[in-house]
């Protein structure tokens, strides 16, 4: 573990879409990490509009966390840009936090399943 201590970046962050392709990309570096999903968000938001849904395993967090923001006067969390928690990682939060976030419970996710970014990881296991 050690040996890596060497290396700024600390792993990558990426957005898909639903269909699961990578969307954008970056390198995480050793500092605050809020700031990778903020700024994925800032730049979805610029290039597909607000319409649409965030699924992140914190997402019950991380809507505080986008609407106490300096991009919060760009998104309306409670609005037409909705965050639920992704519906593997959701059945480890509490029974309230589901009903709130787990996509199951949102009108208009469907069989979203918000794992996009797990299926690229796991796909991606070999090279490691």
């Amino acid at each position: 573990k050690k040996a890596f201590n060497v290396f700024e970046e600390s792993g990558i962050f990426i957005a898909t879409c639903w269909h699961h392709f990578i969307l954008l990309a970056c390198d995480m570096m050793k500092t605050i990490r809020a700031k990778y999903p903020l700024a994925m968000i800032n730049s979805l938001v610029a290039a597909y509009g607000l319409n649409s849904t965030c699924a992140y395993d914190i997402g019950c967090a991380f809507a505080k966390t986008a609407s106490s923001s300096s991009i919060s006067v760009k998104i309306d969390v409670k609005g037409v840009l909705c965050f639920m928690v992704s519906a593997f990682h959701g059945h480890a939060h509490n029974h309230l936090c589901q009903l709130g976030w787990h996509p199951m419970y949102i009108e208009g996710t469907g069989n979203m399943e918000g794992e996009g970014c797990e299926h690229i990881f796991s796909a991606f296991n070999e090279l490691a």
